[in-house]
């Protein structure tokens, strides 16, 4: 079955790129097999890149290993779930800070996008309307900082959730869209530029591997998504790979199609699950 979106775009209001436009079609993107456990990826990736004074995700991720046996763009988030998982959190607090909070003229790295791409016009309100207009409601604890990368993921993992729990395929249309417009017109723009300033200030340190890592997955992952979708009528996406769940995998019988992902992973959001 294909959809076809129509004009207006679920984006109405939001500049996207000129990749995406209206009356796109979405075919073949095997939604019930790939929508949980893509939520589960960007929920993963939100943990390992979210502050470690405010949450401490050891124990979130440490379920979250073997993603990578499920979905395969998402393999080499496996070595650092249990890494990260698996370390001290006065070190995971010290490393993050020496590179994303402290510094006398501000953080040596920064990990939000509009400090990291130079505070570009309108980056800031452009990612608080996509939320807004989306549902996606922020705990005031994180309000203050909508383009912090592990929100803006997060972001990402609430779209997900809400294309596995739409009740039909033209339901999920508007949120597998969002994701195409949100991760090509932010994620995909700014996180390698985010990973090679990280790598270029300390190369091999566990948070340059984390964000190589997430910048890995969510590349990959837009890639996967544009193979889904084309623009045109009569013609066919170019075609996604399809990843299966494996019967033996834990991961995946969690975030099969009849028990989609909780609200738990959500983190940083209010109300809006």
């Amino acid at each position: 079955m294909q959809l076809t979106a129509n004009d207006p775009t679920t984006t109405t209001g939001l500049h996207v790129p000129s990749r995406i436009v209206p009356g796109r079609i979405v075919k073949g993107r095997q939604a019930a097999e790939t929508s949980g456990l893509r939520c589960l990826c960007y929920a993963a990736c939100s943990e390992l890149v979210a502050s470690p004074h405010e949450i401490d995700p050891r124990a979130a991720l440490r379920a979250r290993i073997g993603l990578g046996e499920t979905v395969p763009h998402a393999s080499h988030l496996d070595p650092l779930l249990a890494e990260v998982s698996g370390a001290d959190l006065a070190r995971l607090r010290s490393e993050y800070s020496g590179m994303f909070e402290v510094g006398s003229q501000g953080p040596p790295v920064p990990i939000r996008e509009d400090l990291q791409t130079g505070q570009r016009a309108g980056t800031r309100e452009e990612v608080v309307r996509f939320y807004e207009y989306f549902g996606y409601v922020l705990d005031e604890k994180f309000a203050w900082q909508p383009d912090h990368l592990s929100v803006e993921l997060e972001f990402m993992h609430y779209l997900c959730f809400r294309e596995a729990e739409a009740g039909s395929e033209a339901d999920a249309l508007s949120f597998q869209l969002a994701q195409a417009d949100f991760s090509e017109r932010h994620l995909a723009a700014w996180l390698p530029q985010l990973a090679n300033n990280v790598d270029k200030l300390a190369t091999g340190a566990l948070y340059a591997r984390v964000v190589g890592a997430v910048r890995d997955f969510v590349m990959a992952d837009n890639e996967w998504q544009m193979a889904t979708i084309t623009n045109d009528p009569v013609g066919a996406p170019s075609g996604a790979t399809a990843f299966s769940p494996t019967t033996t995998s834990s991961v995946a019988a969690e975030a099969a199609p009849t028990g989609a992902p909780t609200v738990g992973p959500a983190t940083k959001a209010g109300n809006s699950l």
